[in-house]
């Protein structure tokens, strides 16, 4: 059987109890190859890439996860699995797709409820995701988190529910479903030229806005040196009036702004004042990403210095492909 390269990058489905029941990150690997069934693991080569909660994943623990995924996929594996925390799983899924062109699927899974509490979903996503990697119709959906029995694309998924088994959603995204009678693909994600390996530029952040929000917010963010800032707006990419200044302000000063939108689906344009006034100053909307993974995209754009108008062209050609 071909191999599958199964990464432990920690998370709930590594986790341990301590004393007081509170879960924490285990030290070291946590076998999880051992909890698929005895014919899922032939084949199944395990490695370790990160032992923490996913909360606390910085950007070079980030980077690491992929520049095993592409490793594993320089080695001949058929598919990876990444299990991983619920917490970031979305944001490392969707780079390690920024970074993966070839066919090989990378498929995300993890848990929920720990191995330590009844109704541990850890096993059952497990399974799911090796049996998807290995799927012959998965070849050429880039990165893809399979949880719940979903499967849904690195581009798309976000976490919905705090703690319920159907973690990731939006369910309209899904492109195909895994349970106990194999697995089942019913469409092709959109994917877009990969970039090459690099380590992404930190400084980027996320302003995220609510009701009356005071342009302080912007300029204590522009005062911590960001090169790149992404403002999570309202509706359509929605900023209060009294934000455009500063924001402009950013934009002059060589940061690259995008907006992005708090809501699930309609994603980003210019279609009230606001927001049009953010397209003229220069700032990039983020269409259907989320305020997460246009960071993520800007980050990688800048990444190695690049200045603010070379990020903005590698980031709306990769918008438009």
């Amino acid at each position: 059987m071909s191999s599958v390269v199964l990464i432990d990058a920690g998370g709930t489905i590594a986790s341990l109890p301590d004393a007081r029941g509170v879960l924490v990150a285990r030290e070291g690997a946590a076998g999880l190859r051992d909890i698929l069934a005895p014919e899922l693991r032939v084949g199944v080569v395990e490695r370790h890439a990160y032992s923490g909660l996913s909360e606390d994943m910085r950007f070079a623990d980030a980077i690491g996860i992929v520049r095993e995924i592409a490793d594993a996929v320089a080695g001949g594996a058929q598919g990876v699995v990444v299990t991983h925390g619920t917490d970031t799983m979305e944001d490392v899924c969707f780079l390690a797709d920024l970074f993966h062109g070839g066919d090989a699927p990378v498929l995300f899974t993890g848990a929920q409820r720990a191995a330590s509490v009844p109704g541990c979903d850890g096993p059952a996503n497990l399974h799911d995701a090796v049996a998807v990697a290995r799927h012959p119709s998965a070849r050429g959906i880039g990165a893809a988190i399979v949880f719940g029995g979903r499967i849904l694309p690195a581009r798309s998924a976000r976490k919905l529910d705090s703690s319920g088994p159907e973690a990731f959603g939006p369910h309209g995204s899904t492109i195909g479903r895994a349970d106990d009678h194999g697995v089942r693909f019913t469409a092709t994600p959109r994917r877009a030229p990969a970039f090459a390996l690099v380590d992404p530029e930190p400084a980027v952040e996320i302003a995220a806005l609510g009701m009356g929000s005071r342009p302080a917010l912007i300029e204590a963010l522009m005062a911590s040196g960001v090169r790149g800032l992404v403002v999570e707006g309202f509706g359509r990419g929605n900023v209060p009036g009294q934000l455009l200044p500063a924001i402009a302000k950013a934009r002059a000063g060589g940061v690259l702004v995008g907006i992005a939108t708090s809501c699930l689906g309609g994603g980003t344009a210019p279609s009230y004042a606001s927001g049009a006034a953010l397209a003229d100053v220069g700032a990039i909307g983020a269409e259907d990403l989320s305020a997460r993974k246009l960071r993520l995209l800007f980050a990688v754009a800048l990444a190695g210095g690049a200045d603010a108008a070379t990020a903005e062209a590698r980031v709306r050609g990769w918008l438009a492909a």
